[in-house]
């Protein structure tokens, strides 16, 4: 049995309250975070948000941050966390694994295997970009079963890229925190998806067991084809048989070896798609029909049919038993 190590709140009370506040109650709380001693250690917080996206910039002096036993069990619903060092470096540990991380490098994990403690040997400056598993779940179910934790590292371009763009993210959120609002809150959806579909690919770099046939290569680059363009209403089997450079018998035929045809595959995402939206947004916010042509739909009508077959009831029952925002 490890020893036990006395700890203390590594926020105040007052720093605890705003945390909170400004992370919401599907989010991590600090009062979990903990450290070895009394001593202040030097930090800089700023918290802003994208939608259901929470994005935390932290500018930290050197120090152990514990996390309790109840941490993971504080946590509802599902948080997939990245976890980007802009400079400086950290120790991240966890129950089995312990990452090293330097400038540039980004750690992917939910709060189901959270870790047990961070460790920074000098200063650090770390973004962290916190979004609801749902999605993730469902886009890349073959990744994500797997996922653990994952470390996105340069040179790989995929990862540039993304830490690239999880700085913009951060740059925004903060500044329009701290400015009159410069964008409509409709626009947040492109920023939420842009993210997701980096992340995807990023994450796809790493599988090692990613399919080795030509067809099953195919597939998959139909699959993620779709995915990126899941808001679009004009692709069509037509669409993603000119971009991939096949034609369109046979991208049905590679669709023959999974369990759906091309449109019920695009149908199913794209009402996965609106499931999310519907979850995380008010009606004051999108009504139904724009919650359609987000996803891809461009007639409400059938919009509603296709969610009801799929899911079992109507979109605005569904937004009314599960939407996760204050009353």
């Amino acid at each position: 049995m490890e020893p036990k190590i006395k700890t203390y709140p590594v926020f105040t009370k007052t720093e605890r309250g705003f945390w909170d506040e400004k992370m919401g109650k599907n989010f991590i709380k600090a009062g979990n975070f903990r450290k070895t001693n009394k001593d202040r250690i030097k930090f800089d917080l700023n918290i802003g948000e994208i939608g259901e996206l929470r994005v935390v910039e932290s500018r930290a002096g050197a120090g152990e941050f514990y996390t309790n036993a109840s941490y993971k069990d504080k946590t509802s619903p599902g948080i997939l966390e990245e976890f980007l060092v802009v400079s400086g470096s950290i120790e991240v540990y966890f129950e089995n694994k312990t990452y090293k991380l330097k400038k540039g490098q980004i750690l992917i994990y939910d709060n189901t295997n959270p870790p047990k403690k961070f460790k920074i040997p000098n200063e650090a400056h770390v973004i962290n970009i916190y979004m609801p598993l749902a999605l993730v779940k469902s886009w890349i179910p073959r990744i994500y079963n797997k996922l653990d934790s994952k470390l996105l590292s340069p040179p790989s371009k995929s990862a540039e890229l993304l830490a690239e763009y999880l700085q913009l993210l951060a740059q925004f959120a903060i500044e329009s925190k701290n400015t009159p609002p410069i964008y409509q809150p409709k626009a947040i959806i492109p920023l939420i998806m842009a993210n997701l579909s980096m992340l995807v690919f990023a994450l796809a770099d790493l599988e090692e067991d990613k399919p080795t046939r030509i067809k099953d290569i195919q597939l998959d680059a139909a699959k993620q084809f779709m995915l990126v363009h899941i808001s679009d209403s004009t692709v069509s089997p037509t669409v993603i048989a000119k971009e991939m450079g096949i034609s369109v018998r046979y991208l049905h035929w590679l669709f023959k070896q999974s369990e759906e045809t091309v449109i019920q595959y695009l149908t199913r995402k794209r009402i996965e798609l609106a499931q999310l939206l519907l979850t995380t947004s008010s009606k004051s916010l999108y009504s139904v029909t724009e919650v359609a042509f987000m996803s891809g739909f461009n007639d409400s009508t059938h919009f509603s049919r296709r969610f009801k077959q799929q899911v079992g009831s109507s979109p605005s029952t569904y937004r009314a038993k599960n939407f996760t925002g204050p009353n």
